[in-house]
C-alpha cells in the first residue's frame, strides 16, 4: 500500500482550519450585505429605529433584540465545518415592535423584512462561501 507524502499529508491535515477560515470570512462578508438589505426594506416609521437595530453577530445577542434566524456554515450539525453560526437579530428598546413588523398581529398586517431580504441574497450568500472555501482549498495545495 502506498503512503501519502509528508508534505502532502501536512497539507490535508491544515484544509479543515483554511476552509473554516474562509467560510468565516465570506460569512462576515455575506451578513453585512444581508443585514443592509433587512435595513433598507424594514419601515422605517417616525423614528428610523427599527432599521438601525438590526444586525448579525457570532455571539450572544445584544440586550432588547430577537434572533430573527440563525444561518451555519454547514448542513450537517456534527461536520467540523457546520461550527460556525451566525445570528441576525432586530429590535432593541426602542424598536421592541420588530416581530410584529415582520409578522404582523390580528390589528396591523405584516410588513416583512427580513424573510425577502433573505430569500432575495440567499444563494448569492451560500455560493460566495462555496468559492472562498474552494478557492482557499486550491490556493493551499499551489503553495509549494
Amino acid at each position: 500500500m502506498a503512503q501519502l507524502s509528508p508534505r502532502l499529508t501536512a497539507k490535508l491535515k491544515r484544509i479543515p482550519a483554511v476552509a473554516v477560515d474562509a467560510a468565516r470570512e465570506a460569512m462576515e462578508e455575506g451578513a453585512d450585505v444581508i443585514a443592509a438589505e433587512m435595513r433598507k426594506l424594514a419601515p422605517k416609521g417616525a423614528t428610523g429605529q427599527l432599521a438601525l437595530s438590526i444586525g448579525w453577530t457570532w455571539g450572544d445577542l445584544p440586550a432588547g433584540t430577537f434572533m430573527i434566524d440563525e444561518v451555519r456554515s454547514g448542513g450537517n450539525k456534527g461536520d467540523q465545518y457546520a461550527t460556525l453560526r451566525l445570528r441576525f437579530y432586530a429590535g432593541s428598546r426602542e424598536a421592541f415592535y420588530a416581530r410584529f413588523q415582520e409578522f404582523g398581529t390580528r390589528d396591523m398586517p405584516a410588513q416583512p423584512f427580513f424573510y425577502p431580504a433573505w430569500r432575495a441574497k440567499r444563494a448569492e450568500f451560500r455560493r460566495l462561501i462555496r468559492k472562498r472555501v474552494r478557492d482557499a482549498i486550491k490556493k493551499e495545495f499551489s503553495r509549494g
